[in-house]
């Protein structure tokens, strides 16, 4: 079934409270939930868009695929549930199949900039920034190594995470310190905290590596809120990009696996947390994707890019980036991955404690040219 959406039927569906995001939820039944959700948003759909496929002004969707997709992602939570983590990664790829045939900005490194609104403020300009807080228990000198991913050898470290399972380290990074000191539960005024300012490297001669970040950070609210946006927000997303009708399009079809990976965790004290399953089946999909491309004149890096689901405040305070390792080593005395290492220039660390607030603390890491490789 082919439905013609117009702009203004587009906003009526995503003008919803209950498909804001991100998601607050009971806690009780993940399952049930979240096919909850989707049959919401499908009748929102049906209700109100027009059933043609014909109109050309208009965003023009297959409701099947919506249908489908969101089956196999309840399908995915039921058997994962279950205890079947194998059928649960099944019914997610063949999902993923039906999303890559439209995707919502899977980007090169090249045109991450255009995420970017220039000329708004410090942080915004035609540079990716993107900071990585990291908590310590001394006040000792660190090198720029402290600040990246866990290494190889202390991966007993690593605990689970939304985008990541317990054991296998991955590079989180976000666009402001506030954001990532929000997510890692630091309080830079009480706790030793190392802050670092990140810069990708462009250069795909000198890397070897094809970058593509994979874009779950727009909202529902982003779509209504183009014409009021607000410059004290710091998660901007450009109002081309929003209104193009390819993006919008897509957007219908990929809601439901940003849903799925938007659930604010009831009790992050839990060993056990139902919302990280379609996120961390993302990321397996991710890395079987790196690894399915081998024979490729270039090394391959995919992360994502989402908003923060810490809390309804945190998801607008920034963006978030997670880059998994790609398991091999720099070399056998640097146990970091080798093709992060590459890809990621840093800052030498410093302590946020030793600045009067975090705003100043990112003008110092901003203004910063000691911008090295890890040696």
């Amino acid at each position: 079934m082919i439905f013609d959406i117009s702009d203004a039927t587009f906003k009526a569906i995503l003008n919803d409270n209950q498909l804001y995001l991100p998601i607050r939820w009971n806690g009780l039944d993940f399952c049930s939930t979240l096919d909850s959700l989707f049959n919401h948003y499908i009748k929102q759909i049906e209700t109100k868009s027009s059933l043609n496929g014909k109109n050309q002004n208009y965003i023009n969707i297959d409701l099947k695929d919506v249908k489908r997709v969101c089956g196999l992602l309840v399908k995915s939570v039921n058997h994962y549930l279950n205890g079947f983590p194998s059928k649960a990664y099944t019914s997610f790829e063949h999902a993923m199949d039906i999303f890559v045939r439209r995707p919502l900005k899977i980007y090169q490194k090249s045109v991450m900039e255009q995420f970017e609104a220039p000329n708004i403020s410090y942080r915004n300009n035609d540079e990716l920034k993107l900071f990585r807080v990291v908590k310590v228990n001394d006040n000792k000198p660190y090198q720029r190594d402290r600040a990246f991913h866990t290494p190889y050898n202390l991966r007993s470290k690593v605990s689970t995470s939304r985008y990541s399972i317990a054991g296998y380290p991955s590079l989180y990074l976000g666009t402001s310190l506030d954001l990532c000191c929000e997510e890692t539960h630091v309080n830079p005024y009480n706790d030793f905290a190392l802050a670092s300012l990140f810069q990708l490297e462009r250069t795909i001669e000198f890397t070897n590596t094809n970058i593509r970040v994979i874009e779950l950070g727009v909202k529902p609210q982003d779509f209504l809120e183009i014409d009021h946006n607000n410059e004290s927000h710091e998660r901007r997303i450009s109002s081309d990009l929003l209104t193009d009708r390819s993006i919008r399009a897509a957007y219908i079809l990929w809601y439901p696996l940003i849903a799925s990976c938007s659930y604010i965790r009831t009790n992050k004290n839990d060993p056990f947390a139902a919302e990280y399953i379609i996120p961390q089946l993302l990321m397996q999909w991710v890395r079987n994707e790196i690894g399915s491309n081998k024979n490729e004149d270039y090394d391959q890096l995919v992360g994502i890019r989402y908003f923060s689901c810490a809390s309804v405040k945190a998801s607008d305070m920034g963006f978030n980036y997670v880059f998994p390792t790609s398991g091999t080593q720099k070399s056998s005395d640097i146990p970091f991955c080798a093709v992060l290492t590459r890809a990621f220039r840093l800052t030498q660390p410093v302590y946020i404690h030793e600045f009067d607030n975090l705003h100043t603390c990112e003008w110092y890491l901003i203004k910063s040219k000691d911008f090295d490789f890890i040696n």
